[in-house]
């Protein structure tokens, strides 16, 4: 009889834990289908194993390039048409606002990790106060399009919060600032790395 699990936190647990093993962000899977896998793993004559693969056989649906295709196809047709209207807005057109959703646009497209960096020197805390509030007004525009709930946090000290390793690198961060938002349903979260 396969392994299954005796709780859902059991069975989230485990399934976060395969993700990660196999270097797939579960953040891809819509709720309902996670939702669907975890009442597998609970299944005592499926279990893990038959979880599991559905979870590569997400995974594997996600890089084709018909998904692809579509997940492009989404973003060139937002109803929001949020890019131009930040190019031509007075207070967002020389932001990090596009860039910034630009980046997260094509690690949508192109199934990436949905944790995302910002390049460059450390940003000041008074810019990056001002770049929270661009964020904020940027949300009002996207509205009705694939861009939705936009969200910043304060910057943070993740190193004296136990967070100072950048997953499994030699990578050490230290105060950090995040903005977060979801295209078309999957959310992206660009760390930005705060002056001390």
């Amino acid at each position: 009889m396969p392994k299954y699990a005796e709780s859902d936190e059991e069975a989230n647990k485990s399934l976060l834990e395969y993700c990660e093993s196999i270097g797939f962000d579960p953040e891809w899977i819509s709720p309902d289908k996670w939702d669907t896998t975890i009442r597998i793993a609970r299944t005592k004559d499926k279990g893990y194993v038959e979880a599991y693969k559905t979870i590569d056989t997400d995974r594997t649906d996600m890089i084709k390039a018909g998904a692809r295709e579509a997940r492009q196809k989404k973003v060139d047709n937002d109803a929001a048409n949020l890019f131009t209207q930040i190019k031509t807005d007075y207070t967002l057109k020389d932001s990090l606002v596009l860039p910034i959703l630009k980046q997260c646009a094509a690690a949508y497209v192109g199934g990436e990790r949905v944790d995302l960096g910002l390049g460059g020197s450390p940003m000041d805390r008074s810019v990056y106060a001002e770049l929270r509030e661009e964020w904020d007004q940027a949300a009002p525009l996207a509205t009705g399009g694939i861009y939705t709930e936009f969200h910043s946090f304060a910057p943070q000290n993740k190193a004296a919060l136990g967070k100072g390793n950048v997953g499994d690198t030699l990578a050490k961060r230290k105060v950090q600032g995040n903005l977060l938002v979801k295209v078309a349903g999957v959310r992206f979260n660009m760390h930005i790395d705060i002056a001390d």
